[in-house]
């Protein structure tokens, strides 16, 4: 009976926190994505024979799109949930940014469009990541940890740059700046199954016990992602 209690409980706390390491994976991800321009623009401003007027105006584009798309992008997650406006968000941004390797076969004209819509398209792809990560930690921890969890995901926007920083660096350097957005949308692309595969609501979760479920709804979480508590307003 004295060895049951602590394996019982490291069950317990499985779950929900190979919840968060997903949720800090994407972020990494999310945030290697909209650096790598900064990373590969000069050889492409180079190549192209790129203005600093015109490259501000590509490094922005996305800064635009991403403050624009914050409320439609909050509203798409209370209304259909955060699983799958999560994943749609995860995939688009990933294809954006695998489709900007392309952008340089359409000449430097044409370039500088390419982009500058593509780095558009990645902001609003991305904009309901971070209210997601909120609704997720809100879903799937008690409020005594909701601040712990958050920090984690948080964190994950200055891991980024430690991590892709120099890998990006040196894909641009061995390969080209090309294969920076290609290897950074296929990495991408595959984050969506494993986002598929892991991320449920806690009541759904195939390996959650009850006694994880019961813990974290005494605890204040929203154990039911796309649903408020009877009584609630979220």
């Amino acid at each position: 009976m004295s060895l049951a209690i602590p394996v019982q409980s490291a069950t317990r706390m499985r779950v929900r926190y190979l919840i968060l390491l997903v949720l800090f994976a994407v972020t990494v991800l999310n945030y290697a994505d909209r650096a790598i321009i900064s990373i590969a623009g000069v050889p492409i401003a180079q190549e192209f024979g790129i203005t600093p007027v015109q490259m501000g105006y590509i490094l922005s584009a996305f800064s635009w799109s991403y403050v624009a798309a914050q409320l439609p992008g909050g509203w798409l997650l209370d209304r259909y949930g955060t699983k799958w406006i999560y994943a749609g968000g995860v995939f688009f941004w990933s294809f954006f940014t695998f489709v900007q390797g392309w952008a340089g076969f359409l000449g430097a004209g044409s370039a500088v469009a390419v982009f500058f819509l593509m780095r558009m398209l990645v902001g609003i792809a991305e904009a309901p990541s971070f209210p997601g990560n909120a609704r997720l930690v809100t879903a799937w921890f008690p409020a005594a940890e909701r601040g712990k969890a958050s920090a984690v995901f948080n964190a994950a926007q200055y891991f980024a740059p430690v991590l892709f920083a120099p890998l990006t660096a040196w894909v641009t350097q061995s390969f080209g700046w090309r294969y920076a957005f290609f290897s950074m949308g296929l990495i991408g692309l595959a984050m969506v199954l494993l986002w598929v595969w892991l991320i449920h609501d806690p009541k759904d979760h195939p390996s959650v016990t009850s006694g994880e479920l019961d813990e974290i709804a005494r605890g204040g979480a929203l154990v039911q992602v796309g649903a408020a508590p009877s009584g609630a307003t979220t």
